[in-house]
């Protein structure tokens, strides 16, 4: 479950506001998200729970050591192709770097989900925000697997909120 710092909740967040996550993220990159689909098509069952769920599109460096590990956003236009079907999936939204391709906002504001931009050239910084990651599915990706980590105070801006506006 998602919380905020300020107190806010997913709903009452505007876009431009800066906000603090705290809780469970899953991290996603490019080869997870197509072997994700690819077990979807092949299974007809998700082979992760995403309901109620924020997804990172990030790869956490390996070697959490000290408490710390790197872990920046990657650019989201890549992985927009998969949104809807994440959205269907139950994933309340993303967090990302830049925009998405066009159409992909529209799900995002039908499904009343969030977009948060993470700061680029930031990782260092956001891996004293997380837990130890822990793999989840598709390990032999190395940093490309999804990982499940805990965030405390993870410093994003709301781009897309759950009224639809976007904040450019």
């Amino acid at each position: 479950m998602i919380s905020f710092s300020d107190g806010h909740t997913l709903n009452s967040l505007h876009a431009g506001m800066i906000a603090r996550l705290s809780g469970e993220l899953f991290t996603v990159r490019d080869k997870s998200m197509q072997r994700f689909v690819a077990d979807i098509a092949q299974n007809g069952v998700a082979p992760l729970d995403l309901k109620g769920s924020l997804v990172f599109f990030a790869a956490p460096t390996p070697g959490f050591i000290n408490g710390t590990a790197s872990i920046g956003p990657t650019t989201s236009w890549r992985l927009g192709s998969f949104v809807p079907q994440l959205l269907e999936l139950g994933a309340l939204g993303f967090v990302g770097k830049g925009y998405f391709p066009e159409g992909v906002p529209e799900h995002i504001k039908r499904k009343h989900g969030v977009y948060f931009q993470a700061l680029g050239g930031a990782g260092a910084y956001y891996g004293t925000r997380i837990s130890e990651p822990e793999p989840l599915l598709y390990e032999e990706l190395g940093p490309e697997a999804i990982f499940r980590i805990e965030v405390k105070d993870f410093p994003v801006i709301v781009s897309i909120d759950a009224r639809g506006a976007i904040f450019t």
